[in-house]
């Protein structure tokens, strides 16, 4: 009872600590975000989002979502902003409820501003007003009328893209205006009459300003600048403060202060820079490039090759264009002919290097052939001097370990063909069962030969399969079974019952049984056999240990070059002389091996190793 009290009060102890840890990373990602530092609400969030999944807290792990999407939006990373907003919608959808279509409703608002940031205007209006379908009637309910308020100041910044995109006669251009502006300024009365928060009315003065510039309205654009900047300023809003010297640097290019442009620019460079606010970083250099590509050309160029060396993929292309433009422009106007020859030789090298590589395409293919040919040619003699060694290897088993027990058995059937009168009955039974017990090994040299034989000759690919090993241990002993009751042995298989290969099975076998069997032959009476096996990982090891005749060092080394003759077992059995040797080769061309460990007069250890199966 005592344990079980000390196991539950652990267990509520870490989750203990486990809350703390979140609620002091999310102090740290509130904190980040009210100062505008990004990158750390990022890191802080991903550390955050592991400790609610394991506390299956959905909400906490949806919010996690948004705020690094959040994040990643403000710093014009929008590819991963989208990402994780969908992840969030996903939880969201899991959740279901009430709440989870709330904020299911702002994740589509967020992701409609980055379709905005992306130029897609149409599907990003459509996807403001499906939020305030959503958001039904407002009445006198602050949060929905502050929700509202946002949506509304979305749709004036949509109208002043399409208005920006419309020629001069298109009939809808002052209409589209006025929508802007009538949208900004209902946003911002929305905000001051509910009390929104400090940085949201920002946010509308803003938008607000931008809707009176391009009305012509310049005072007021200015005079809801300046009224923003002080809030920004007041309540350490970096990003809204940023965004505002753009827009100063705008108001003075448009008017046509081009120095007074290079010094807003300038001043919001140095605040992008230092809050790694990309996509304002790259928007001031290119506002600072065309504030100065007129007056100071040297400086220009500058601003534009820093911008065009941090893009990566965004507008990268576009900006390239614009530093061949400017070259043209003001560093080789005077040599405009010099200029298109030398574009025309390049254009000429491109067409050149096309061709070499059309050409260097087609060595490489003459090539790889000629490599392809060579390496068939080489594995063809590679295969006929294997051939030739199999043959004169073949040659030396066949007259070795064959040759000889057929001319014994010769002379024996000659002399009881010549003697049957004159032989006993009994003498006769005594070479019938010579006869029969040199049968029997001839049978099992043919089977050792052919099927080394055929490994030599053959290069099929390996014919893997999953095979429970105990189980084809069982069957190599069964197979034994006359020979280990006629010697009264003891066969142990060690093995555990849920080990699974996954080898050439039949070759596993043969080798088994050829092991199994000189186990037997050269145990003593009454002796013991033990099959184990050992995980190295990818492997099993498997062992047969005999403790019968063993083999000397010198006769060891001797066997595994096919040097040895045949050796008798404990029983008077003959040996087959070749069955290791065969093993040894079969085990080395399937990607096995085969280790022998062996003391004359103490027995032997004989270790292969089989594939694991996953």
């Amino acid at each position: 009872m005592r344990k079980i009290f000390l196991t539950v009060i652990a267990v509520l102890f870490s989750l203990m600590l486990k809350a703390q840890d979140a609620d002091s990373l999310r102090a740290k990602i509130l904190q980040c975000f009210d100062e505008s530092r990004f990158v750390e609400v990022i890191e802080y969030t991903k550390q955050a989002l592991p400790l609610y999944e394991e506390a299956g807290d959905l909400y906490n792990v949806a919010g996690c979502y948004n705020t690094i999407a959040g994040a990643c939006m403000r710093l014009g990373q929008y590819d991963e902003a989208i990402r994780n907003y969908n992840i969030c919608t996903e939880i969201m959808d899991e959740i279901g409820g009430e709440m989870a279509a709330v904020n299911k409703r702002y994740i589509m608002n967020n992701i409609a501003s980055i379709y905005y940031d992306m130029e897609e205007y149409d599907l990003s209006e459509e996807l403001y007003w499906k939020c305030i379908e959503m958001l039904g009637e407002t009445g006198t309910d602050t949060v929905a009328n502050l929700n509202l308020a946002t949506y509304y100041q979305n749709i004036s910044g949509v109208r002043l893209m399409q208005y920006g995109q419309m020629d001069d006669d298109d009939p809808r251009r002052d209409a589209t205006l006025a929508e802007t502006i009538d949208y900004a300024e209902q946003a911002l009365a929305l905000s001051k009459r509910y009390g929104d928060w400090q940085e949201k009315i920002i946010n509308r003065r803003i938008a607000l300003s931008k809707a009176y510039h391009a009305a012509g309205r310049l005072e007021e654009a200015d005079a809801e600048l300046d009224t923003a900047i002080i809030a920004a300023r007041q309540v350490k809003e970096l990003y809204y403060e940023t965004a505002i010297v753009m827009l100063y640097g705008q108001y003075a290019f448009d008017r046509g202060d081009t120095d007074a442009a290079e010094q807003f620019y300038l001043e919001a460079l140095d605040m992008a820079k230092e809050s790694h606010y990309d996509q304002f970083y790259l928007e001031c250099l290119q506002g600072a490039y065309l504030a100065t590509r007129s007056s100071h050309p040297e400086r220009s160029l500058s601003y534009l090759e820093e911008s065009v060396k941090i893009r990566d993929t965004i507008y990268n292309e576009e900006m390239q264009d614009l530093v061949r433009d400017y070259q043209v422009k003001y560093q080789l106007a005077e040599k405009q002919y010099e200029l298109e020859l030398q574009e025309e030789k390049a254009r000429q090298n491109i067409r050149l290097f096309n061709v070499s590589l059309v050409v260097v395409a087609l060595l490489l293919i003459v090539v790889i052939a000629l490599i392809l040919n060579v390496i068939q040619r080489k594995r063809r003699n590679e295969m006929l001097l294997r051939l030739n060694s199999t043959k004169d290897q073949l040659f030396t088993m066949v007259s070795h370990d064959i040759k000889t027990p057929v001319l014994a058995q010769e002379k024996v059937l000659d002399l009881m063909s010549e003697h049957i009168n004159d032989i006993p009955l009994e003498y006769i039974k005594e070479y019938l069962v010579a006869l029969q017990s040199s049968t029997k090994d001839m049978k099992i040299k043919l089977v050792n030969l052919i099927s080394w034989v055929k490994g030599m000759l053959v290069d099929a690919d390996k014919q893997t399969e999953f095979f429970n090993l105990r189980e084809t241990v069982d069957k190599v002993v069964q197979s034994q079974a006359f020979e280990i009751d006629l010697k009264s042995l003891k066969v142990t298989n060690d093995i555990p019952a849920n080990w699974v290969g996954n080898d050439d099975s039949q070759i596993v076998e043969m080798v088994l049984q050829n092991i199994v069997s000189n186990a037997v032959k050269y145990s003593y009476d009454k002796g013991e056999i033990r099959l184990e096996a050992e995980d190295d990982g990818k492997h099993y090891m498997i062992k047969v240990i005999d403790h019968g005749k063993g083999i000397s060092k010198d006769k060891l080394g001797k066997l595994m070059q096919m040097l040895t003759s045949s050796t008798e077992g404990t029983g008077g059995e003959s040996g087959t002389g070749i069955g290791l040797f065969v093993s040894k080769q079969i085990m080395e061309r399937n990607g096995g091996i085969i280790m022998i460990e062996s003391e004359e007069g103490e027995g032997t250890t004989v270790t292969i190793s089989v594939r694991k199966g996953e």
